[in-house]
């Protein structure tokens, strides 16, 4: 859109619709800030309403207390107190309270015995002797931590503002002395009357908080969550609307004697007023902007026709530049940016008139020099063409060289490779001819172990020959004592034939231990028989196994030879194949580099070509720059010229 407009319209346009957001918006934030500025004033107010009725109220109770101080602390009324005298009390201070009920605004009077039962109510004398401690905790404290109580509290005539004092006789407590005053519709309409300002009060009862007394019907003005808010220690504010009519409306916690949440005072004034000059500076703050907006376009419209102008003049200028007319000057007056604009675009047109004329003079040696270099690029384009083709040959012929290297190198590993699986070989047949070098010194350690024992084997079969041959020996004296022991048992006669029977025993017993002794000898004689085969066996086989000893050692001598050979054999081969890793890498680096000369070769001639054709389109962009820098007029003389002749 702003490119289809003339430039003054685009300024005005643009200065417009920056006033005017400007005007709106400083304009609804400075409504906003009064309302809210207003807003918060009304709640300061409301807060100090609410402070002065609890102000009051704290009057009240104070007043309360001092009344029940000052009838605490008169000798007689202690003494007759202490004494029960309660028709004294009630001939000599009902008088009084009813003084006080009229003028001061005391609607109880009345005297307690501990905890806190009725002693005297002055306001009800009928009746006494009740016990209040159930629902009359104010009473209790008083008389329990033997201190004055005073504040609000719930009691059989409603709530109450109380004050009530301890009462010592001689230093004995008696009990306490209470006064409270007047606290309900009279106290909340006579706030009203003072301040003009609607006030109530919301007592909890039961869990439920309920209106106790105000000036503006039974229901609060604010919705139930904001009273209970307000109940639980948050204040609460609302501008609300009460049968058309705007109320700002504040709450917060009233506490009892104790200090504990008792119930929410409520207070509410009207708005109209307020509203009335909010809307009336709503109105004046508009009409100022409007006027500012109109003032700001006027003002807007003439700087762009004013500018519109000064730019209209240096635009001449650059179009007479841009047409090719060089010899005249740009003038504008002033000191502002579009003079120093028309400045700037005057020295671009002397810059421009200077670097025309240079170019005019050098474009004929341009176009000469171009076509020297055309002839010389030429000649080098055929050069570098042979030489080029040169250098592929050469190329050709070290890639061959290259991949002959290449399979060199290939063989050069597998022999490396080779010679290192003999070399590993050859060390493992080594360590396992070492290993059986050891295991046959184990066994010829062993064998000389086992011939050892063999031998001691036969020496103890031949210790047990003659301990066969001793008990063959004791065999033999036992028959020839058995025998005799027969002989004196047959002479004894019948006394003897037991000892007989046991003398006949022992020679069996003696006979088979010959024939035992016999057969162990015979088994000796075979076992000596094998150990002496088992002998000569073992020496054999020690023999054998010094031979095979021998002939592992030489082995293994043959294996350490061959490892050793094996190794240099790998280290040859590895020299051999680092060589031809060598040759084949410079092989391929001679082909990189003959290859990059061949794409050299190519790319320079390709370029000297390039040359040859920019050569040629400079010479004629030379001829067609000389005549576009003829179109140019350099002075007033020239352009003179010019137009007489057209």
């Amino acid at each position: 859109m702003f490119t289809n407009l003339r430039l003054w319209a685009n300024i005005l346009l643009g200065m417009g619709i920056a006033i005017v957001i400007a005007v709106t918006a400083l304009t609804v934030a400075s409504l906003r800030h009064l309302d809210g500025v207003v807003s918060t004033a009304e709640q300061a107010t409301l807060r100090q309403y609410a402070g002065i009725i609890k102000v009051n109220i704290d009057h009240e109770t104070r007043t309360a207390q001092t009344l029940s101080a000052l009838v605490a602390n008169i000798p007689e009324i202690r003494q007759h107190f202490a004494a029960g005298d309660r028709a004294w009390l009630q001939d000599q201070l009902l008088p009084a309270y009813k003084v006080l009920e009229q003028d001061y605004g005391a609607v109880q009077f009345q005297f307690h015995t501990p905890p806190a039962t009725s002693f005297l109510r002055l306001h009800k004398p009928e009746k006494y002797g009740d016990d209040l401690s159930g629902f009359r905790h104010s009473v209790v404290t008083a008389n329990t931590q033997l201190k004055p109580q005073r504040g609000l509290e719930v009691g059989v005539a409603d709530l109450g503002a109380r004050g009530m004092v301890p009462v010592f006789e001689q230093g004995r407590h008696l009990g306490s002395v209470e006064f409270g005053m007047s606290f309900g519709p009279t106290f909340f309409a006579a706030f009203k009357e003072n301040y003009g300002v609607d006030a109530a009060l919301h007592v909890m009862r039961d869990g439920v908080l309920t209106t106790f007394a105000g000036t503006r019907g039974e229901q609060p003005l604010l919705d139930p969550e904001a009273i209970q808010a307000a109940f639980a220690g948050t204040p609460q504010s609302r501008n609300v609307l009460i049968d058309g009519r705007p109320l700002a409306v504040y709450a917060e916690v009233v506490h009892d004697y104790s200090g504990a949440p008792l119930g929410v005072v409520e207070v509410a004034m009207d708005r109209s007023e307020s509203l009335a000059a909010l809307n009336h500076t709503t109105r004046l703050a508009w009409f100022a902007g409007g006027l500012m907006m109109l003032l700001g376009l006027i003002i807007a419209l003439v700087t762009a026709r004013t500018l519109a102008r000064r730019i209209g003049l240096v635009a001449a200028g650059v179009n007479r530049v841009a047409a090719g007319d060089l010899s005249g000057q740009i003038v504008l007056s002033g000191r502002d940016e579009l003079a120093e604009l028309a400045q700037v675009a005057n020295q671009m047109r002397q810059r421009l008139h200077d670097l025309v004329a240079q170019v005019g003079s050098h474009s004929g040696a341009v176009d000469g020099a171009a076509r020297e270099i055309a002839r010389s690029v030429d000649s080098q384009a055929a050069i570098s063409s042979q030489m080029s083709a040169s250098v592929a040959e050469i190329t050709s012929t070290m890639e061959e060289l290259s991949a002959s290297s290449s399979q060199i190198a290939e063989y050069s590993g597998s022999v490396v490779e080779i010679a290192r699986r003999t070399y590993d070989d050859s060390l493992q047949g080594a360590d396992a001819m070492q290993q059986l070098v050891v295991r046959m010194e184990e066994i010829r350690q062993d064998n000389q172990h086992s011939l050892k024992e063999i031998v001691d084997l036969g020496g103890k079969s031949k210790e047990i020959s003659k301990i066969m041959q001793i008990i063959d020996t004791v065999a033999d004296q036992t028959k020839l004592i058995a025998f005799n022991a027969a002989l004196e048992a047959s002479s004894a006669g019948e006394a003897g034939k037991r000892f007989g029977v046991v003398a006949a025993e022992i020679r069996r017993l003696a006979d088979s231990v010959t024939e035992s002794t016999g057969e162990i000898a015979k088994k000796v004689g075979e076992i000596q028989e094998s150990i002496g085969r088992l002998v000569i066996t073992s020496e054999k086989g020690a023999l054998g196994i010094e031979q095979g000893m021998n002939d592992s050692s030489r082995t293994a001598a043959f294996l350490q030879d061959l490892v050793q050979a094996a190794s240099e054999t790998t280290s040859s081969a590895q020299q051999i194949s680092l060589s031809t890793q060598q040759q084949r890498t410079a092989s391929n680096q001679v082909v990189v580099a003959l290859r990059e000369i061949v794409t050299a070769s190519s790319d320079t001639a390709q370029s000297v070509r390039h040359i040859s054709q920019v050569t040629q389109e400079m010479t004629r962009l030379s001829a067609d720059l000389k005549f576009q820098v003829d179109r140019f007029t350099l002075d007033e003389t020239a352009r003179d010229t010019v137009h007489t002749g057209a």
